[in-house]
């Protein structure tokens, strides 16, 4: 999934909850900004996928 910000084409990584408005996925990048404001909580999204595996080995 990309992220959900106006021309942005990055993955998204964080799932922001922001009080005054929907949940936002996003990228690092924009969670890094819309993060520090006052009430929005950021939680990093976990990838399951095998591909994750993949890589290690």
């Amino acid at each position: 999934m990309d992220c959900t910000e106006d021309d942005c084409d990055r993955p998204a990584a964080v799932e922001l909850h922001i009080p005054w408005t929907d949940n936002r996925l996003v990228c690092a990048a924009h969670a890094r900004v819309l993060g520090r404001q006052d009430g929005v909580v950021a939680d990093p999204i976990v990838d399951t996928g095998d591909d994750l595996l993949e890589r290690d080995e």
